[in-house]
């Protein structure tokens, strides 16, 4: 087989795909694009700067984490309706690596999850993140969700504590309760019932086929004006809140908690910091990684979870590269890095809103990443108003969207024991933190799995319907490996020890052809494999029984139609079997593909190979048959 090594053309456009839509990019892909960009934009403001609160730094590298990354996707990403910038989830994680640090823990972070999936993508490992199961991420999302919301609650209420954790969130929430301000929390009331109503006006449905022109025109209008509104309520709720708290600001007073100064212009081009200090101790580039420990592996991962998970749910019935979508995303950290961001990832949330703005190309990017830039050199100065309550609510009407209350009667009704991973990793998020909770979640999927594995379906029969000699088969639902070669052997001894009738008497020849005999003696004991007969008599030897005059041989058929490849482990297991059984009978390999059967030759003396046509000949007789399996010296 050779090995097929693409062009240096076609590998430039695989990791470039600008290099391939942009030659059929025209004026409506423009337009489409620009829309969708413009709407991103009012989406991604206001939520980044409410992101970068919720990672505990200043809003600024929210919005310093929110242009490189439509930039550099737009050049290597492979799907348009992902907007890459912060994130609730990645937030959460960040705020959960970096908590009593500085930004340089963050920007470092973001650093190293880009490395980290950048070689993952080189090396083609996405598919590791396959290992984790549905019930894992929908648990872990769920469980970061609730996490976020709780972290928002001091916001909504304008209350003052620290908390890390969901435990000590609602602990010191009860604690300051007393201490809740009635402004902030009216006005986050406010906000969430105007954020829902907003929500709820893109999906009115209106008819606009009326009687008249004028009539249809003003309907597919009014449908605009709602979806609009819709997609920006974020942007519309933040303007509103901020107006109100600048009417009612009064000689350096304000009700509200506001959000502050944010340092103005774009932020200064260098690579991380590698040595930083935070009070008065110094941290050199070991310390800060040892800081962050198993956050740069759950970072990254997390981050690919979701953009490919997001890929593929817009995918629209094509084909997504997963691994150029790794490999941009690590490049998008990379790059975002030296523009002092925090990790990036795709959202749910903004791709939902990039594709009802009908976005054509990854393109759409640069017009939302433009838009960025102009705010944070112009609109800064502006954002001084803004009510830490209002972002408050905007962060948490985003994030219980991702609370996923239907899997769990998708699973009672599918596959009930899919329920632990979910419980399991929901639970460990919750009380022992996030990034615990995933690794606990992947450890109980890795327990199932070893637990399915070492019970692998298992069709062990015992034949005799009148038309076949009887015989044992054992049919394999699925692959078998050294878990699940013990099973066989239980399953196998359990029904020999438990079989409706006895065994026939078999006599069979195996020479340079092949003479088969079958008698049928129901009345006589029939020897096992561990040593007694099947009504409690002693093992009847090979040897005890030839002396005797009488041969018995018991046939046990396996099928390896559906084995490809054997482990060595259980190849040893098979010899065992057949070393077991060979003082009752003979074992054949039904149906062995040629590379199993290559793989017990190396293990077993003189294995029986044959296929169904064989088989079904040697088990009524054919002489014929026999005869010709016996001219050849692997099969039956």
């Amino acid at each position: 087989m050779k090995l097929k090594i693409p062009s240096p053309k076609r590998l430039v456009c695989g990791v470039f795909p600008i290099l391939q839509w942009s030659r059929t990019y025209d004026a409506s892909s423009a337009v489409g694009d620009l829309i969708a960009g413009i709407t991103i934009a009012l989406t991604l403001v206001p939520q980044s700067i409410a992101y970068a609160s919720l990672a505990g730094f200043e809003p600024q590298y929210g919005l310093y984490s929110s242009f490189m990354g439509p930039f550099v996707y737009a050049i290597m990403g492979t799907s348009p309706q992902v907007n890459l910038g912060p994130s609730a989830l990645l937030s959460l994680l960040t705020f959960t690596y970096t908590n009593g640090t500085n930004p340089d823990f963050a920007i470092l972070l973001c650093f190293m999850a880009g490395i980290v999936q950048l070689i993952a993508g080189i090396a083609q490992l996405g598919f590791l993140v396959e290992f984790i199961s549905v019930p894992v991420v929908s648990g872990f999302t769920s469980a970061a969700a609730l996490t976020i919301a709780s972290s928002q609650v001091k916001g909504l209420l304008g209350l003052r504590y620290n908390a890390d954790t969901f435990v000590s969130t609602w602990k010191n929430f009860f604690k300051h309760v007393g201490e809740a301000r009635l402004s902030d929390s009216m006005l986050s009331l406010g906000c969430i019932i105007v954020l829902t109503v907003m929500k709820a006006m893109k999906d009115i449905k209106i008819k606009d086929k009326a009687a008249d022109e004028k009539g249809c025109r003003k309907a597919k209008i009014l449908k605009k004006v709602l979806w609009v509104g819709g997609v920006s309520r974020n942007a519309v709720v933040v303007c509103l809140a901020s107006l109100i708290a600048y009417f009612v600001y009064e000689d350096k007073y304000n009700p509200f908690l506001l959000t502050g100064s944010i340092t103005p212009g774009l932020p200064h081009v260098r690579p991380p910091a590698f040595e930083t200090t935070v009070g008065n101790a110094t941290y050199t580039a070991g310390d800060m990684l040892s800081h962050l420990g198993s956050g740069l592996a759950v970072v990254p991962i997390v981050a690919i979870l979701s953009n490919v998970a997001i890929a593929k749910a817009f995918a629209k019935g094509k084909t997504v590269d997963a691994t150029q979508e790794i490999v941009a995303l690590g490049v998008c950290n990379i790059v975002s890095a030296f523009f002092q961001s925090i990790p990036v990832n795709g959202s749910f949330s903004r791709s939902a809103v990039s594709d009802a703005s009908g976005v054509k190309t990854p393109g759409s990017g640069i017009y939302t990443g433009i838009i960025v830039i102009l705010t944070l050199v112009l609109l800064t100065p502006y954002f001084y108003f803004i009510p830490r309550a209002a972002l408050s609510s905007v962060i948490v009407c985003a994030v219980l969207q991702m609370v996923n209350y239907e899997i769990i009667k998708k699973l009672w009704r599918s596959s009930r024991l899919d329920l632990i991973p979910l419980f399991g990793t929901f639970l460990c998020c919750l009380f022992l933190g996030v990034e615990i909770g995933l690794v606990c979640g992947v450890g109980i999927d890795a327990l199932l799995l070893l637990y399915y594995h070492s019970r692998p379906p298992l069709d062990v029969q015992y034949v005799d319907d009148g038309v076949l000699p009887p015989h044992y088969a054992i049919r394999p639902v699925g692959g078998l490996h050294f878990a699940g070669a013990e099973r066989v052997r239980q399953k196998l001894f359990t029904l020999q020890q438990h079989k409706p009738r006895a065994i026939p008497v078999t006599t069979v020849h195996i020479s340079n052809g092949i003479d088969s005999e079958v008698s049928r003696n129901n009345q006589r004991n029939v020897p096992t494999m561990n040593g007694a007969s099947s009504n409690g008599a002693s093992v009847i030897k090979r040897n005890d029984v030839e002396a005797s005059g009488v041969k018995t041989t018991e046939l046990l058929v396996i099928y390896c139609d559906s084995l490809y490849k054997l482990d060595y482990t259980f190849l040893q297991s098979m010899k065992m079997l057949v070393q077991d059984w060979s003082r009752v009978g003979r074992v054949i390999w039904c149906n062995a593909r040629q590379a199993v059967k290559e793989q017990l030759s190396e293990v077993l003396p003189e294995p029986i190979f044959c296929d169904s046509n064989q088989l079904k000949s040697f088990l009524k007789g054919s002489t014929e048959e026999a005869q010709t399996m016996g001219s050849d010296t692997t099969a039956f």
